[in-house]
């Protein structure tokens, strides 16, 4: 990261209304995140506080904000690359109780971190993390309707890349992206387009209250919206078409074994509860994945 003068700063989290959706977005959910954290520790439900700190670090903050945030941080950007340092030193903390040694490692490197951010009583001790309050999150900093707008985007960019592994579209290749969703929807979309197009490894973004693409279209549905991709020029339909079926045809064979399985009255009552727990979780998912990649195949079929 690209940090030269810039620093952990909380005073930069505080003025939002002149910030971007993402930064909106992952100040909500950072909020969010330390008053449920607070909460399941008041009762002592520390595997759903870790579970909570986990989502919010490696979903939210790494996998989402620091890609969304990467030009900007590359670009030597003091304003964005604080605000990431300063989320980060909020995380530390959080994370504290349950990874002691490595985040009291990283906590003191980040620039502007000292004995100042200590309780009061304890801001003449040698700096440490240990002496930092645990944070507790501000519900006026929780923005519902940032956190709505941006899962619209994620789910956007999430159905494409699942289009691209689907129909087996190089990553080198640029996408065209068919959005039809509400005229407010369209509004959200067409502000985040240049996130989209770069995270979605896509050249167009096609808004519209309906769909207008030709018959070979990858298609998909997410909450608000439905989404589709044009495929001529991305695969080589003929062998497209053989890989799906084939994919198709593995995976009947794991379904009517473990039909098989599961209609034996015999194996479901003297089997352990979470096997056969297991084996219905994995036949309900060859169902989806089976569903998925017919509506691919009928997508391309002359």
């Amino acid at each position: 990261m690209n940090s030269e003068n810039a620093a952990v700063d909380h005073a930069s989290l505080m003025d939002r209304s002149a910030l971007s959706l993402p930064d909106r977005w992952i100040i909500s959910r950072l909020n969010q995140t330390a008053m449920d954290v607070n909460r399941s520790l008041s009762k002592y439900e520390f595997h759903t506080a870790v579970s909570l700190l986990y989502h919010f670090v490696w979903d939210d903050f790494c996998d989402w904000y620091i890609e969304l945030k990467k030009d900007e941080i590359n670009s030597g950007d003091v304003a964005a690359t604080s605000r990431i340092l300063t989320i980060l030193e909020i995380a530390l903390r959080m994370l504290h109780p349950f990874m002691p040694y490595l985040t009291e490692e990283l906590w003191l490197k980040l620039p502007g971190t000292s004995s100042q951010m200590h309780a009061k009583a304890y801001q003449n001790a040698e700096t440490t993390i240990m002496l930092a309050a645990f944070p507790p999150g501000d519900a006026n900093a929780v923005d519902s309707n940032a956190e709505a707008e941006m899962q619209l985007v994620i789910d956007t960019i999430r159905r494409v890349r699942n289009i691209r592994t689907e129909m087996n579209i190089r990553p080198s290749d640029r996408v065209g992206v068919h959005v039809a969703a509400a005229a407010e929807n369209q509004v959200i979309l067409a502000a985040n387009e240049a996130q989209i197009l770069k995270l979605a490894r896509a050249d167009k973004l096609v808004l519209g209250e309906t769909l207008d693409v030709p018959k070979a279209s990858a298609k998909a549905v997410i909450a608000n919206a439905e989404i589709a991709v044009p495929l001529e020029g991305l695969i080589d339909f003929d062998k497209e078409r053989e890989r799906l079926q084939n994919q198709i045809n593995k995976l009947d064979v794991e379904y009517q074994r473990l039909a098989g399985q599961l209609s034996n009255e015999d194996f479901v009552n003297k089997a352990p509860a979470e096997k056969v727990e297991a084996l219905r979780e994995r036949k309900a998912e060859i169902e989806q994945q089976t569903a998925t990649l017919n509506s691919n195949l009928e997508a391309i079929k002359l």
